[in-house]
């Protein structure tokens, strides 16, 4: 893999590495409350009842999710009012710290099921206002959804650096 897109996943899995939310403008308030509380349980979620471990959610604008990478120039949300990515980081047991086979497993398992993944960024959408598109990152392999025009909520694109620039709504794959 060239060593550019080997960089921008080990640069996506540093952004990860702790819990932020950073919500934008200034009038946060009740909004902000009740997309956290949504996050939230997603989180609960995901370690409670599946078993594997959340290493952090980031939320960025899309200049940020594009962090100057040259495939990902013309990325750009369709949505003027809606413009941040919600990324959710699931640790896994690739050898690494304390994260056992089965919560590694389990992050697996949530990753391969497209109808849990959408769940979890519907739910993130909905309570979440300036969010568009919701990604799940385990090792380096991203699964997302977003939204597009007419506020439909479609499965992210996997694509390789190479085939063609990106756009909305594509993933990198490796």
């Amino acid at each position: 893999m060239p060593g550019k897109n080997r960089s921008f996943c080990t640069a996506m899995a540093g952004l990860l590495s702790t819990v932020t939310f950073a919500w934008p403008g200034s009038g946060a308030g009740y909004a902000q409350d009740k997309c956290l509380a949504s996050i939230e349980l997603v989180k609960q979620d995901i370690q409670g009842r599946l078993g594997a471990v959340v290493s952090g959610v980031k939320s960025m604008n899309v200049d940020e999710w594009k962090r100057g990478v040259d495939f990902m120039s013309n990325v750009k949300s369709p949505f003027s009012d809606a413009d941040h990515i919600v990324v959710i980081g699931l640790s896994s047991h690739m050898g690494r710290g304390s994260i056992t086979q089965r919560q590694g497993q389990a992050a697996e398992n949530i990753m391969s099921s497209p109808l849990l993944t959408r769940s979890y960024a519907k739910q993130i959408i909905e309570a979440c206002e300036p969010v568009a598109s919701v990604k799940f990152f385990y090792w380096e392999w991203y699964q997302g959804w977003s939204l597009h025009e007419g506020s439909i909520l479609k499965e992210d694109k996997c694509k390789s650096p190479g085939e063609s620039m990106f756009s909305w709504g594509d993933n990198q794959c490796l």
